[in-house]
């Protein structure tokens, strides 16, 4: 018995074919959308009720920046101005060079939704990975150092007779130098690693959305 009522194929987003066919919780949130429309105002100088091109992309970096705020600097990365101009043909459908604040907002949320998945990224990395690779590195390297001489497994690092680590110890408390070695591989690992594995996700989703959009069009 056939089913009565069959599933209507699911229809892309205008956006997939540039890689961007879905939102996210945080993008479809109202606040979002207010953001969106605040942004979509303040380029809107005239009060015309739409943007050209380089007004959406303004509109996007404002964004962007405001989100920042909230988010951190590195969960916030616009797409390529390349990629906005293309997403702007797209949906600019009757060729005006102009497109309204629904589309101006819809376009928002579909460019920005990979900012949930930057912070989600962002705080693994900060509370998980890069304590847990601190911790491992600084044993390895002790482990290291006692096995070479170079420090005693009796004595505490910073308690050596040196010039350098007296004057560490009559400026900074015993507590915090047992923790010096973690605490600074710690700030060394979230300048270089948090940006770079970002980057790398970054790359990875860019490189799925060419091969998406490449089959797309030889299919055609």
């Amino acid at each position: 018995m056939s089913d009565p009522f069959p599933d209507e194929p699911e229809t892309p987003h205008p956006l997939a074919a540039h890689g961007f066919g879905s939102s996210s919780y945080l993008t479809r949130t109202e606040t979002f959308k207010k953001m969106s429309r605040w942004a979509f105002k303040r380029m809107d100088k005239d009060g015309s009720g739409s943007v050209n091109k380089e007004e959406m992309y303004s509109g996007l970096l404002l964004l962007q920046l405001n989100l920042a705020k909230y988010a951190g600097p590195s969960a916030c990365k616009p797409p390529k101005r390349k990629v906005v101009d293309e997403i702007f043909d797209d949906m600019d459908k009757d060729k005006s060079g102009k497109i309204e604040e629904e589309e101006f907002v819809d376009i928002m949320v579909v460019l920005c939704s990979g900012i949930a998945s930057r912070i989600t990224a962002q705080i693994i990395l900060k509370l998980f990975v890069i304590p847990f690779l601190a911790r491992k590195i600084v044993a390895i390297c002790t482990l290291l150092l006692i096995t070479y001489g170079v420090i005693s497994s009796d004595v505490a690092w910073y308690a050596k007779d040196n010039a350098f680590l007296e004057f560490l110890r009559s400026r900074l408390p015993e507590s915090v130098l047992a923790h010096l070695p973690f605490t600074v591989l710690t700030m060394i690992l979230l300048i270089f690693l948090v940006p770079f594995a970002l980057d790398t996700i970054d790359d990875f989703f860019m490189d799925v959305a060419e091969d998406s959009k490449k089959e797309e069009t030889k299919e055609d």
